[in-house]
């Protein structure tokens, strides 16, 4: 891509945000839900009037609602109406510990009881006829551990961008650092209240374009930048030693207890991931083959919905097009 080519990108997706995007977002409603430990949850959702199915969006690691108006507006152009919860500690969401940059929680379970809590009382009182689920990363295994959870739950089919199944690790096995991160939470309850930092790992600092894991747009990057900057109370550093183990028992469960989960998947792949790791997903779906459906984006980087162009328009093809297959053709007559 020239340089020119990069400008006119780089134009286009502020416009859109300025045009198209944040509108949207400044219309739909804004709330916030107590969890069961008291912390206060932040939500957003776009209810449409006659629309039948709703989607739910379950974000990943660091990400606040916002990130995923452009998503959004694509959804309700689409035919559906959105719902979006900021996961405890992140984004609008409260915090459980001092320090609001520490990516932490002590249990996954947490995440999936609060994404219960979400369907009870903000999604399900909507009354649509059908609801689908998109899934980003860490969202994919908090949405994993909820359907292990709730064999009740209302949903017909989820799509998986980029699920965290397993972390990336390059060379060396995430299992073989385990016993280090475990000797190290030991000595943190003999020192500290609060779980400390995985080494190497710290409060929020933007990386420059060249260096990030995430997007190979620079664009979309950018955009993304300026929400943190023009919100810091949205920053979310590193990860906690208490959030990687509770990640990793997490994915040992959906790895040995995955084939339980009966629900038609869509699991798209970034070729290029270094965030998480691929060969898991393709484990994953091996479990169920008659259920889930891998597709593979060559060349893209983690955040499939924040990519260039041509990915970019891949992947929500992919989605819209698995999602028609899923969506109730009854319509409602409430908004």
């Amino acid at each position: 891509m020239t340089a020119s080519d990069n400008t006119a990108t780089d134009n286009l997706v502020q416009q859109n945000w300025q045009r198209l995007w944040q509108p949207l977002w400044q219309q739909m409603h804004h709330g916030n839900l107590a969890n069961q430990r008291g912390l206060q949850l932040h939500y957003s959702h776009y209810r449409q009037p006659g629309v039948s199915t709703a989607v739910v969006i379950s974000s990943g690691r660091i990400e606040m609602a916002v990130k995923y108006s452009e998503v959004i507006f694509e959804l309700v152009q689409a035919g559906y109406s959105v719902y979006i919860l900021d996961h405890q500690g992140q984004g609008s969401s409260q915090r459980e510990l001092s320090n609001p940059h520490k990516g932490h929680i002590s249990n996954f379970d947490h995440y999936s009881d609060d994404w219960q809590r979400f369907m009870q009382h903000v999604v399900l009182p909507g009354q649509h006829q059908g609801y689908l689920a998109l899934c980003h990363s860490m969202g994919s295994a908090i949405f994993g551990n909820y359907l292990l959870r709730t064999p009740d739950h209302p949903f017909s089919a989820a799509v998986l961008c980029s699920p965290m199944l397993g972390i990336y690790s390059g060379p060396v096995p995430f299992a073989a650092a385990m016993p280090l991160v475990r000797a190290l939470r030991w000595l943190n309850l003999q020192l500290a209240t609060q779980s400390w930092y995985l080494p190497g790992q710290g409060n929020y600092r933007p990386e420059p374009f060249h260096r990030n894991r995430l997007t190979s747009c620079p664009a979309h990057y950018q955009w993304l930048l300026s929400l943190y900057q023009a919100e810091p109370a949205l920053q979310l550093g590193g990860v906690t030693l208490d959030w990687l183990l509770a990640a990793h028992q997490v994915m040992q469960r959906l790895a040995s207890s995955g084939h339980s989960i009966e629900l038609p998947l869509l699991v798209l792949q970034a070729g290029a991931d270094r965030v998480v790791d691929n060969k898991a997903q393709q484990r994953f779906v091996a479990q169920r083959p008659e259920l889930r459906e891998l597709r593979t984006l060559a060349g893209a980087k983690h955040e499939l919905l924040l990519e260039n162009t041509p990915i970019r328009q891949q992947v929500m093809h992919w989605i819209l097009a698995f999602f028609a297959r899923y969506t109730a053709t009854d319509k409602v007559s409430g908004g």
